[in-house]
């Protein structure tokens, strides 16, 4: 079954968590946060567009660095960005 065989956000979440098991994944994603939403806030206050480009690719490269090292999987938050945005935040949330 697939991670996205499922019609809601609250469906989606459990299998979401299955791919982050490790606790390293989780603090690696919570540091790729972070990192992100302190880009997006620099490049507000100096008014540097790329600073905000850069911001959510930060993020993705250490979330799938993390999988690879600590999972030995891979995700797809293309496939379904809105979801994995908010599972994201909400793990991020969990982690602090």
């Amino acid at each position: 079954m697939s991670l996205y065989d499922v019609v809601t956000f609250e469906e989606f979440w459990p299998r979401y968590l299955r791919l982050h098991a490790r606790r390293e994944t989780q603090l690696a994603h919570a540091a790729g946060t972070l990192s992100a939403i302190v880009l997006a806030l620099v490049a507000l206050a100096s008014r540097q567009p790329l600073l905000l480009l850069a911001a959510p690719l930060v993020d993705f490269a250490i979330a799938q660095l993390s999988h690879r090292l600590f999972e030995g999987n891979a995700t797809t938050p293309w496939a379904h960005p809105l979801w994995h945005a908010r599972a994201e935040l909400r793990m991020f949330r969990l982690v602090c």
